[in-house]
């Protein structure tokens, strides 16, 4: 199905469309060269594509390509990038749509950094449980490029100060290019997953950061009690399965991304030397 050819899409490196739904309609946001957010709704009932609504409100601000969706399956959307306007440097910024994504809102400002800028190349996520929106970025502040979560209770109308991810800091004159993940489990306690160096963290709130594994661009979900991870490293993706004693080969690729399923498990998908690879992990009953 295609859904729209858009010139000059982003794409590589984390960069592409994202997608999130609700029960009555699917949407998709994809930002173009030029550095506009473009918003996607399909009708589940009528089965038909919107046209492409953009979501910035002021053009051509979303130069890097970023940008990460969340919904609340209710008809609530969230979606965040790395946003220039004003000063040429980049911060978090995002906007909200409560009509199931037929309608954006005026874009707010989520984050911008006191040392001029927000890592420039590093993707943020985005995660909406009912009224709480979480926002993970990587911030660059006095050469550190740590991992940051900026929280609203209001869907996404306000957030409060940045809290800075897990113990250490990376002191890096570069950008790594890997931004990480986020999710909650069923009693919403907030998990991340990121890299330090050439190490992968995991931290649960209000607990000390866990050393995982050496790799990059790691992600994380839940399904009832198992706890998934992957990540690639030297083209190969691996992942930290619920009953296994080590890290375990997934398949050849990068940039994995995975998703829960019912019944404990899980399905990770990835790229592949131009293929899109997927397999489902089974966890623990």
């Amino acid at each position: 199905m295609l859904v729209d050819s858009l010139p000059g899409l982003h794409l590589g490196a984390s960069r592409g469309p994202r997608i999130a739904s609700s029960r009555k309609t699917v949407v998709i946001t994809a930002i173009d060269r030029l550095g506009d957010i473009y918003a996607y709704t399909y009708n589940r009932t009528k089965g038909t594509w919107s046209s492409r609504i953009r979501v910035n409100d002021l053009p051509e601000v979303a130069k890097e390509g970023f940008n990460a969706l969340t919904g609340d399956g209710e008809g609530n959307f969230f979606v965040t990038w790395l946003d220039l306007r004003e000063d040429k440097k980049n911060k978090i910024y995002g906007a909200n749509s409560n009509d199931h994504g037929r309608s954006w809102s005026k874009n707010r400002l989520v984050y911008r950094s006191p040392d001029s800028t927000v890592c420039e190349c590093c993707q943020p996520t985005a995660l909406m449980e009912g009224k709480q929106v979480y926002v993970m970025f990587r911030n660059w502040i006095s050469g550190a490029r740590d991992m940051y979560v900026a929280q609203s209770s209001d869907g996404g109308l306000s957030f409060g100060s940045p809290i800075k991810i897990g113990e250490g800091t990376w002191q890096l004159n570069a950008c790594p290019m890997d931004g990480g993940d986020l999710t909650v489990d069923r009693r919403n306690t907030l998990t991340t997953v990121w890299r330090r160096n050439n190490q992968l963290y995991l931290a649960r709130a209000g607990d000390k950061e866990q050393s995982v594994a050496e790799g990059r661009n790691a992600a994380i979900a839940i399904s009832g009690k198992s706890t998934f991870l992957v990540w690639h490293q030297t083209g190969q993706v691996w992942g930290l399965i619920p009953g296994k004693d080590s890290p375990e080969l997934v398949g050849s690729g990068r940039y994995p991304r995975v998703v829960p399923l019912s019944g404990n498990r899980a399905f990770c998908v990835w790229e592949d030397g131009g293929t899109i690879r997927g397999k489902v992990l089974a966890g623990v009953e």
